[in-house]
């Protein structure tokens, strides 16, 4: 029978020699060692080198791996590659939602950019109103819910009136949990005026709701009498240089959004 030295089967199967004396430790191949010590490969080594390789392109681990080629049944064997089915499809799973959720973020990040300081009309998609922070931990989703606000806005002031999380209807349908939120109240807004604040603290500035109110009134709206406030979901502080008489320090700047619920 043929024999192949280290570094023929480490050109020929594309693994380093490290790799191959690696899996020669832990006892997955076992190659002949001449007398002059260099390791020698049959066509047999080869073919299960190939053998790790295919299973190692599958993600299993190579404890797996030496069960499977060396001491498992069919019966077991096939057990283990079903596990491994059940795995990849959460993996699947989970990469889907990161892709989703990673395409909403790179929207709100142009979202702040186009609309800070800008008014515009746009509805208040439907979310769920989640005041229990047990619930929301039992749920598995405090990273995915936004503290927000409701403000009453009259006679030239803005008065808080409730706090609570919001979970957008768009992302509990991504993270398949509508069912399980049915129970929650739900905010919805057919139209609103809308505008991203630059803020120093996650409190929005009384003025700068007031003006949204006004420039609302002048498009000839008019306001229900409440306000809805909360940060940009995802969307990361900044920090800015501020002068100060002795020296400059930072400033930590919040982005938030506000509703204003309005009819024509």
């Amino acid at each position: 029978m043929k024999k192949y030295s280290i570094g023929e089967v480490s050109l020929r199967l594309g693994l380093s020699r490290d790799t191959l004396r690696f899996y020669e430790r832990k006892g997955i191949i076992q190659p002949k060692k001449e007398e002059n010590g260099y390791r020698s490969y049959t066509y047999d080594d080869i073919s299960r080198l190939l053998s790790i390789m295919y299973y190692r392109r599958l993600n299993f681990s190579l404890e797996d791996i030496e069960r499977i080629l060396y001491k498992s049944s069919i019966h077991s064997s096939r057990s283990m590659i079903q596990k491994k089915i059940t795995e990849e499809k959460q993996q699947l799973e989970l990469h889907r939602q990161s892709l989703v959720h990673l395409n909403l973020l790179r929207i709100t990040y142009d979202n702040v950019k186009q609309g800070l300081d800008q008014y515009q009309t746009k509805p208040l998609l439907t979310h769920y109103r989640i005041k229990d922070c047990e619930e929301i931990n039992r749920l598995g989703i405090p990273d995915l819910c936004a503290p927000f606000q409701e403000y009453i806005i009259k006679d030239k002031h803005a008065k808080l009136r409730d706090e609570f999380f919001l979970l957008s209807e768009g992302t509990s349908s991504v993270m398949r949990m509508n069912p399980d939120l049915k129970r929650f109240p739900v905010l919805k807004w057919e139209t609103c005026v809308y505008t991203v604040l630059a803020s120093d603290s996650l409190v929005p500035d009384e003025g700068k709701m007031l003006k949204a109110a006004e420039w609302a009134k002048e498009q000839g709206y008019s306001l229900t009498g409440t306000a809805y406030c909360g940060p940009v979901m995802g969307c990361a502080p900044e920090q800015q240089k501020e002068e100060e008489t002795e020296g400059d320090s930072d400033k930590t700047i919040h982005y938030l959004e506000l509703y204003l619920p309005v009819s024509k």
